[in-house]
C-alpha cells in the first residue's frame, strides 16, 4: 500500500478497552490519511457508544458493507473470536489491508484457518509494546551501528510474555529464538532466549508495567533505561533520558553516545487532550506506538512490514510454552 492520494475508509471492528484507548484515538491522530467510515461489534449498543465518543457511525451488520467500501480493517477482539470475525468480514477482505491485536490467533487449531487471515493485504500486527517512541529510539541506535555488534538484550519487569519477545526481537533484527529457557521466580518467570551466532534475550518478571530496567550490550557499548526515560543509578556507557516541558514529557534522547540521537512526540499534546478513560502516559505513548504501526500501511517503514502475523503466532506460543517448561526448543515457525 503506498501513500494514500486520499483519505483511507476504516472500518473498526470491536469496542471494548483497546478500541476505545488505543484503536479509535490513533486513527483520530491519524485523520489525515484515514477516514472511520464505522464501527462495528457484537453488540450493537457498545458500538454505538464507542462510535458516539469519535463522531463516526456505529454499523450493526457489516454485510451491509459492499467489496470496496472500505481500504482497511482494523480488529480488536478477544483472541479467540478473531477467526470467528474475520469469516464475517470476509467479503470485504479482497483489496483491502488488515491491522489486527497480537498475537491475532488464540487457540492452535486456529493455525489450520489461517487462510481467513491470508484474504486481506497487506496485514499488520498492532503489537504497539515494541512501537514505542522510546522502544524505536533505542532501535534506531542499534541499527545505525552505535552500540557495535549486539550480543544480549536484558528486560528487568517491564515485558510481558509475547510483547516482551516482540521487543526482544525487534532489537535483534526479528531474529527467531533457537531455545527458551526458563525458571519461576516470584510474581512470574525468568526467561532467557538464545538465538542463532550465540545473542540472547533475557525477559525477568514481574511485570510492571511502566516499571523496571533495560540494557542493551553492543561490543562499543551499553545502552541502559528505565522504560520511562526515569534517571537509573550508575548507568554504564549509554543511557535512556526523558526530555521534559511545561506540559509534561516532550521527548526522549540517547545519552553517551559519540552522535546523540532524539525523538520528538509531537501527538502528545492531542492525546493529553482527548481526555480518555486511561490518560496514563505510558498508554499515550502506547497509541503512538499503534499509530506508528497503522501508518507503516504507507511509509517506509523498517519493522513493521517484516514484522508478519506468523511471527506475533510464533512469539505468542513460544513465550506461552516458556513459562511451563524449563527448556522449549524453537524451531523455525
Amino acid at each position: 500500500m503506498t501513500q494514500p492520494s486520499s483519505r483511507l475508509r476504516a472500518l473498526v471492528v470491536g469496542s471494548g478497552y483497546r478500541v476505545r484507548n488505543a484503536f479509535l484515538p490513533a486513527l483520530n491522530l491519524l485523520d489525515s490519511h484515514i477516514e472511520v467510515v464505522g464501527v462495528h461489534s457484537r453488540t450493537f449498543a457498545n458500538a454505538s457508544r464507542a462510535a458516539e465518543r469519535w463522531n463516526v457511525p456505529a454499523i450493526e451488520d457489516p454485510r451491509t458493507l459492499r467489496p470496496g467500501d472500505i481500504d482497511l480493517a482494523l480488529v480488536s477482539v478477544t483472541v479467540t473470536n478473531n477467526v470467528a470475525v474475520l469469516r464475517s468480514l470476509a467479503h470485504l477482505a479482497p483489496g483491502a489491508a488488515l491491522v489486527i491485536d497480537t498475537p491475532g490467533v488464540g487457540r492452535l487449531d486456529d493455525l489450520a484457518r489461517l487462510a481467513q487471515f491470508r484474504r486481506w493485504a497487506p496485514i499488520r500486527v498492532g503489537e504497539d509494546f515494541m512501537n514505542m517512541p522510546q522502544y524505536r529510539l533505542v532501535g534506531e541506535a542499534i541499527r545505525s551501528g552505535a552500540l557495535g555488534e549486539v550480543s544480549r538484550v536484558a528486560m528487568s519487569q517491564m515485558g510481558y510474555r509475547y510483547h516482551a519477545l516482540a521487543l526482544v526481537r525487534s532489537w535483534l533484527g526479528l531474529s527467531a529464538p533457537t531455545s527458551a529457557r526458563s525458571r519461576r521466580v516470584p510474581g512470574g518467570v525468568d526467561i532467557e532466549y538464545r538465538f542463532r551466532g550465540g545473542r540472547i534475550g533475557e525477559v525477568h518478571e514481574p511485570y510492571r508495567q511502566s516499571e523496571g530496567s533495560f540494557s542493551v550490550t553492543g561490543s562499543t557499548t551499553t545502552l541502559t533505561g528505565d522504560p520511562m526515560g526515569h534517571p537509573i543509578p550508575d548507568p554504564k556507557g549509554a543511557s535512556l533520558r526523558r526530555v521534559e516541558d511545561d506540559d509534561g514529557i516532550a521527548g526522549f534522547t540517547l545519552d553517551g553516545l559519540d552522535k546523540p540521537l532524539h525523538i520528538d512526540l509531537p501527538y502528545q499534546a492531542a492525546l493529553r487532550e482527548m481526555k480518555l478513560e486511561d490518560d496514563s502516559e505510558f498508554n499515550l505513548l502506547r497509541i503512538d506506538g499503534l499509530a506508528q504501526v497503522i501508518s507503516s500501511l504507507w511509509t517506509d517503514d523498517p519493522l513493521n512490514s517484516r514484522y508478519r502475523l506468523e511471527d506475533a503466532v510464533a512469539d505468542n506460543l513460544v513465550s506461552w510454552a516458556a513459562r511451563f517448561m524449563p527448556w522449549v526448543p524453537t524451531p523455525r515457525f
